[in-house]
């Protein structure tokens, strides 16, 4: 099955991206956040027709979008002037095959326009996340927060 990359539109899916969210936070995180609080998510809980301009997906030669990356201008107010990366998330069935790279580096591209530092927030004990991001270059900062009874930590990139 081939896959494109590409910017997000504004007549995609954006409740089937939502579903990305839903079914990946729940087969990623399980084990790291608590049954009860992953049971209780829905995918009212993420809007991504609200930043579909910052937003590249990985879809199929049927259409169908499998994977999502979505990227910025810094929330951290102690990070300001960097741009972020705010998540990605590829459906279990579709990971492993490349898009994730992919995905980061149109995102990194794109953010590479307007700033000279990339970074983004991992919880410290999805160990595979920490090392994809490692793998992409990013480096771990010692900056870390609180979320949900876990720790998220900052990993940065120069973009130049």
């Amino acid at each position: 099955m081939r896959m494109r990359i590409r910017p997000a539109r504004k007549d995609d899916d954006f409740q089937a991206i939502a579903q990305i969210y839903l079914t990946t936070w729940r087969a990623t995180y399980a084990g790291l956040f608590d049954q009860a609080f992953l049971a209780g998510l829905t995918t009212d809980m993420w809007h991504p027709e609200k930043r579909w301009q910052q937003t590249v997906v990985a879809e199929t030669d049927e259409g169908r979008i499998v994977g999502v990356c979505a990227y910025g201008a810094s929330r951290t107010p102690t990070l300001a002037n960097m741009g972020e990366v705010y998540s990605i998330y590829i459906l279990p069935a579709f990971q492993h095959l490349g898009l994730g790279q992919q995905l980061m580096a149109k995102a990194l591209a794109q953010l590479k326009r307007q700033y000279r530092t990339a970074f983004l927030w991992v919880l410290r004990d999805n160990v595979s996340a920490v090392r994809f991001y490692e793998t992409l270059g990013f480096k771990l900062t010692g900056t870390t927060r609180d979320d949900h009874d876990c720790v998220e930590q900052v990993f940065i990139m120069q973009l130049i």
